[in-house]
């Protein structure tokens, strides 16, 4: 019977195949899960150990913790004494800088007068000093200018006297001292009146009684002109008097020694 229906059976090797195959997979898949499992495991112990090390840990700070907490509760109650101590203090030094206020806010209103008015002063300052700002430019204008007049006045000057030196070359001059010549002249003594003073200059230099002589100071031009008449001439010296003409000086400023520039002028009865 087997023989005859052989032609109506299927082959079942194909689905033994498969089913062992299926079998193998299964069974590597089982032991490729055992594995990570017991790694699984293997972490979740070790985990365990040092979540126990860290409770240990805890708890041992815990400990010291609350013995160190035992140890502050007095600290903390004398610290506590002494701030309500230091803020008992505290209040009086505050009451004492409030009464001792008291007499400073009433010198305050007593001179806020003065602070006003001084106030009033800075503020004025500060605009005089505005004004000496401008007033200082404008100086520094004019003098810059004065510099400039100077530089023009000692140019003409120099002009002059090589222009009048070289006239006078060519000009016989008598045997005394002329209209505009200028001599140098020391001071020998001065007269205790001070109206005059003697030179050691006389008729041989060219002084004859009467002259009238503008003196000049070691160059100075911008001082009062002095007028100086000759009253006593002898042939070695002479005595020179003090003599007034409109706003010239009045007082004679000279000093025994001292060296003068003598400019003769004209004669007292032409001096006008």
């Amino acid at each position: 019977m087997y023989f005859m229906n052989m032609k109506y059976f299927h082959s079942l090797d194909q689905e033994v195949s498969e089913a062992i195959l299926v079998e193998q997979n299964a069974s590597l898949s089982f032991e490729l899960d055992q594995n990570k499992s017991e790694k699984l495991i293997t972490a979740l112990y070790r985990e365990r150990s040092k979540m126990r090390q860290q409770i240990e840990e805890l708890q041992g700070a815990k400990e010291k913790y609350e013995d160190d907490n035992e140890l502050l509760v007095p600290l903390l109650e004398k610290i506590k004494k002494e701030k309500a101590s230091v803020e008992k203090e505290l209040i009086a030094i505050q009451s004492q800088v409030k009464d001792a206020e008291l007499p400073y806010m009433a010198l305050e209103e007593e001179n806020k007068p003065l602070f006003e008015e001084y106030l009033n002063y800075q503020r004025e300052q500060k605009v005089e000093e505005e004004k000496l700002a401008v007033l200082e430019k404008e100086a520094n204008a004019l003098g810059g200018d004065l510099t400039a007049l100077e530089k023009e006045r000692e140019i003409a000057r120099s002009n002059y006297t090589s222009k009048r030196e070289e006239i006078l070359s060519e000009v016989r001059h008598p045997g005394y001292l002329y209209f505009g010549d200028k001599t140098e002249v020391s001071v020998s003594s001065k007269a205790p009146s001070g109206k005059g003073f003697f030179i050691d200059q006389g008729r041989e230099s060219g002084i004859r009684d009467e002259m009238l002589f503008l003196v000049q100071k070691a160059d100075v031009f911008n001082e009062i002109p002095l007028f100086l008449k000759s009253t006593i001439v002898e042939n070695k010296f002479s005595f020179l008097e003090i003599h007034t003409i409109g706003n010239s000086e009045k007082v004679l400023n000279v000093s025994d020694g001292e060296k003068l520039f003598l400019i003769r002028t004209g004669d007292s009865n032409t001096s006008e």
